[in-house]
C-alpha cells in the first residue's frame, strides 16, 4: 500500500528540511503496518465468526455472510473512531503562533515621529 502525496505533504509539513527523509520513512512504515495489523485483525474476526456459525450447523453461504459482515461492522467502528480523533487533533503546520499581544505598558510606535518646530 501506498501513501499518497496528499498524506505525505501534510504529514511533512512543518518538518525540518533535515529529517524529511525520516519522517517521510516513518509515514510509509505506518502505513505499511497499520495495513497489515487491520487485514490480520478484521480477517481473524471473519473467520472466527465463520467458524463458529459453521460449528452450529449454518448453512456456508450463511456464515461466510455473516463473518464478513461482523469485520465491515468493526471496520467500520475503527473509523469512525479515527475521524473523531482527526477531528479533535490540532492541524499544525509548524507555523508559529500569531495571537501574541505586545504588552499594554510597552507602546510600540512602528513610525519615529518628527516634531517640526
Amino acid at each position: 500500500m501506498r501513501c499518497s502525496s496528499a498524506f505525505q505533504t501534510a504529514a511533512n509539513a512543518g518538518v525540518p528540511p533535515d529529517k524529511a527523509g525520516l519522517a517521510a520513512a516513518l509515514i510509509n512504515a505506518s502505513f505499511q503496518l497499520g495495513a497489515a495489523l487491520g487485514l490480520a485483525i478484521f480477517s481473524a474476526l471473519a473467520t472466527s465468526r465463520t467458524n463458529h456459525l459453521l460449528a452450529d450447523h449454518i448453512a456456508l453461504p450463511q456464515a461466510l455472510t455473516s463473518g464478513f459482515h461482523l469485520a465491515l461492522l468493526v471496520s467500520s467502528l475503527f473509523l469512525i473512531a479515527a475521524a473523531l480523533i482527526a477531528l479533535r487533533a490540532t492541524n499544525t503546520r509548524g507555523e508559529p503562533i500569531s495571537s501574541v499581544e505586545p504588552d499594554s505598558d510597552s507602546e510600540v510606535n512602528p513610525v519615529p515621529v518628527v516634531e517640526v518646530v
